[in-house]
């Protein structure tokens, strides 16, 4: 890696306590010694798990570790993390992957964060001290501040104005700002959810005190003692407060629903310096040189660089990108233009959609007593026919694209009294082959680019018979790699690459292998025929599950009596200022 002398003082803050020597070449350009490198390390905040993994020049795995982590539900659409217990969490896996493999902290190269995106907290500025848990992508306690504000005079006139400015300018910008609606998993109804209804945060607010971050700005934060409030392009542009288009926090969202600026964290390149991590954490201070959002960290370790490339990450929820290359997407049922990565002068894009639950449906069945293991799935699917009838909905966190409705309800419809253990098992794993169907048609139909490849990554893509199902209800290769946890890769390729470990990306390009490719079966009219119209079948299933909390009395009755019962009880699970004592939570779910 070299760089200009006008830059070598962030390369002399890498040196410091790393070993890394830079020597001057010539006309004032300065070369970084790679070969004092040993390792970089990476590390993935998911939502149940966070893990580590240190790689060495060749791409080969030194050392891991990873430790779990509960997702709390208070209330009834609740989900929170206890932050303080993340961080520890984040502690563990890193000073553990150190110890395990014995490595010195002092030779490594950089660190690379991926997290899960959506999840936000608020803390004190001056104490650190954070104000509430985290609230997760799942939560869905701002479904009536969705609705409200999506019905409010202030978006039908931004819809108006953004629509009128279209029609003349043609600007995708504003096409995408006369369609916007607001949904449980952006940040923006659940941040102003918290500004209202925890009592410290507004004054605080005002006050300049209070510091906004989703997981990676509260992990960026606890690394540098405080020193750093960043994040990324990629971790901002799924907020709904960051506009992609002119890549930078949106000022009209803010000043709509009244959020201060003054509590967002600096935005920064998705590969570059943010700042090295105190010493006294791991014994040395290692330069964190690369940020990126799960889904979008999992799309770079897929070598996903070209316009046209789908990656579908299949974990806990399923998310499907398509690189749309140097321009955002503009979408009218749910595509979201976001930022892949920015290094750079290189700002790639993706239109990414999701369903809230994948491999969490799996992991159901296992609480409800289908099978004991997630492995056994497919040759219990595979022990039928067919479903015979029965339909599986996994919305148990609402149903986004094409539909983007958080009040709909997860549901098995079809049961007689012929049904088997076998064919509710069938009809679980063919909701998730459905799920990636259903988000791949409204790709095709509103993307205008052709798809060129199609990676799988994540759990459940481990499962043989959903990976064939995509494969023949798309009519496409669909290819797995060897190491289908990819994610934890993006970050530490940005990283590597940022910080001069490695050159380029053809030296990273060789690391990616493919375990298997799925190619559609050959199949007579019929039976397609009868695999497409269970799809349907399906897809009648979905629309009589939605709005079911939003129009159910019953349902409504339940969650109300709830609320009450909490306020009541006077509960700090609500996050209503204090984080919650662990042993008065409910269990994990």
């Amino acid at each position: 890696m070299a760089i200009r002398t006008s830059e070598f003082v962030l390369c002399t803050q890498m040196a410091k306590s790393s070993r890394k020597y830079w020597t001057e070449a010539e006309h004032g350009i300065w070369q970084l010694e790679t070969n004092k490198m040993s390792y970089v390390l990476g590390i993935d905040v998911g939502t149940t798990t966070i893990r580590c993994f240190a790689i060495d020049h060749g791409g080969n795995p030194l050392a891991s570790h990873f430790t779990s982590m509960e997702v709390l539900h208070p209330s009834q659409g609740y989900s929170e993390i206890d932050p303080e217990k993340l961080w520890l969490g984040f502690k563990e896996v890193v000073s553990k992957t150190l110890a395990g493999g014995n490595l010195d902290p002092k030779e490594a190269a950089c660190m690379g964060i991926t997290c899960q995106r959506n999840s936000f907290l608020l803390w004190n500025r001056t104490t650190g001290q954070p104000i509430c848990n985290l609230i997760t992508w799942q939560d869905r306690r701002a479904a009536e501040v969705c609705r409200e504000w999506n019905h409010s005079i202030q978006f039908k006139l931004m819809h108006a104005g953004a629509g009128f400015m279209h029609f003349f300018s043609r600007s995708k910008r504003f096409m995408a700002a006369s369609i916007v609606n607001l949904t449980c998993q952006h940040v923006a109804p659940r941040l102003y959810w918290a500004l209202h209804n925890i009592k410290e945060a507004m004054p605080m607010a005002q006050e300049g005190n209070l510091c906004f971050g989703t997981v990676d700005t509260w992990i960026l934060w606890k690394l540098t003692d405080g020193t750093v409030h960043a994040t990324d392009y990629s971790n901002a542009s799924t907020t709904v407060l960051f506009d992609p288009f002119q890549l930078n926090w949106s000022g009209l969202i803010h000043s709509i629903m009244g959020i201060p600026k003054s509590i967002l964290p600096e935005l920064k390149d998705t590969g570059g310096l943010f700042g090295h991590t105190a010493e006294r954490h791991f014994g040395a201070a290692i330069p964190i040189t690369g940020i990126i959002s799960d889904s979008t960290s999992a799309t770079f370790a897929q070598g996903c660089w070209n316009p046209g490339d789908l990656k579908c990450t299949m974990g806990t929820g399923m998310f499907l990108c398509i690189n749309t290359g140097s321009r955002p997407h503009a979408s009218l049922t749910g595509f979201y233009p976001i930022v892949g990565w920015k290094i750079g002068e290189e700002t790639v894009y993706l239109a990414e959609a999701n369903f809230p639950s994948c491999g969490s449906v799996v992991e159901w069945g296992v609480r409800f007593g289908l099978y004991k293991e997630p492995a056994e799935t497919a040759s219990i699917a595979d022990s039928v026919e067919d479903p015979d009838g029965v339909c599986f909905v996994p919305a148990f966190d609402g149903i986004q694209a094409p539909h983007n409705d958080p009040h709909a309800t997860a549901g098995i419809m079809g049961i007689t009294h012929n049904t088997q253990r076998g064919h509710i098992v069938r009809a679980l794993l063919e909701s998730i082959g459905y799920m990636f169907k259903h988000l791949y048609d409204v790709a095709k139909d509103e993307i205008e680019l052709k798809i060129r490849k199609i990676r799988v990554d994540g759990g459940v893509s481990q499962n043989n018979f959903v990976m064939q199902l995509i494969s023949d209800l798309l009519g496409r290769e669909i290819q797995r790699p060897k190491d289908v946890d990819m994610t934890v890769y993006g970050a530490i390729y940005v990283a590597g690459l940022a910080s001069g470990f490695w050159k380029s990306r053809d030296e990273i390009k060789p690391f990616w292998k493919m375990d298997r490719q799925f190619d559609p079966r050959e199949m007579a009219s019929s039976e397609r025929e009868h695999l497409l119209h269970r799809y349907t079948c399906w897809q009648h299933a979905v629309e009589r599950c939605l709005g079911w909390y939003a129009e159910n009395p019953i349902t409504k009755q339940h969650e109300e009596t709830k609320e009450k019962s909490t306020h009541m009880n006077g509960d700090a699970k609500k996050c209503n200022g204090t984080v919650p004592d662990q042993s008065e939570e409910e269990p994990k779910t």
